[in-house]
């Protein structure tokens, strides 16, 4: 396809896109000329209308140090299909990721599940032995940071592997580790939406026209780090557990 298209055929700019449906945040009412051109567009050169559209919110997302938003855009858009290692430092900058962290070790230290409570009960004096768990934690990035725009919604799997010894009258020792796992898809789904700053509400069937005819390619995004425990803490028969990890 020529992608000479917006040249030839209106004198419309390929990132005025965006003026198509406005920006409700600052009460833009969109562009007619722009819809109308849009409408005349075939599936295909609509494709490539919106992929410059996609090139101009990675242009923004830079000129706002929304780097790694960008990097993963940029990644959808070369098609690769690869996953994408997120690098846990910024991960972990993020405040929603770390109050999804703090949720699943408060989940360890309450015993949730009450499977720890289980294992302890019948846990023998003198005896060490190896306990396993996990929880998982799904939450969404607020719309004003960064995560929002990288991800959306995500999940962060927090899994243990603690040593515990049954040191006698009701103390126990644990070391050991939480792995934590942070992972989500890059995709898009049919029927759903976004706000983006100076793009208004962009839609993901935008996205999915984009996939069939420019080479777009959805990918996982994953990271993991790891905290390490060494404690003694106290567990009665009656079920009360003092434990502290943070």
């Amino acid at each position: 396809m020529n992608e000479n298209i917006f040249k030839t055929k209106t004198d419309l700019d390929p990132s005025e896109y965006k003026k198509l449906f406005g920006d409700p945040f600052w009460n833009e009412q969109g562009s007619s000329k722009a819809r109308s051109f849009y409408q005349q567009l075939n599936e295909r050169e609509k494709a490539l209308m919106l992929k410059k559209n996609y090139l101009e919110m990675i242009k923004k997302a830079r000129e706002r140090n929304f780097d790694m938003a960008a990097d993963c855009l940029q990644w959808w858009l070369d098609g690769s299909g690869f996953t994408k290692t997120m690098d846990f430092n910024w991960l972990r900058r993020q405040r929603e990721v770390i109050a999804a962290e703090n949720v699943n070790i408060e989940r360890f230290e309450i015993d949730y599940d009450t499977k720890f409570g289980l294992f302890l009960l019948i846990l023998e004096e003198g005896k060490t032995k190896k306990f396993s768990t996990h929880y998982d934690r799904q939450f969404t990035g607020g719309i004003f940071g960064e995560l929002y725009y990288t991800s959306g919604t995500s999940i962060l799997t927090s899994k243990c592997i603690f040593n515990v010894t049954n040191k006698g009258k009701d103390n126990y020792m644990l070391s050991g580790h939480i792995i934590h796992s942070w992972h989500d898809r890059y995709d898009w789904h049919k029927g759903a939406n976004a706000y983006i700053p100076s793009f208004g509400s962009v839609k993901d069937s935008d996205a999915l026209l984009v996939e069939k005819y420019c080479g777009a390619k959805p990918y996982e995004m994953r990271s993991q780090w790891k905290q390490s425990f060494n404690v003694i803490f106290k567990f009665t028969s009656s079920g009360e557990l003092n434990l502290k990890l943070k």
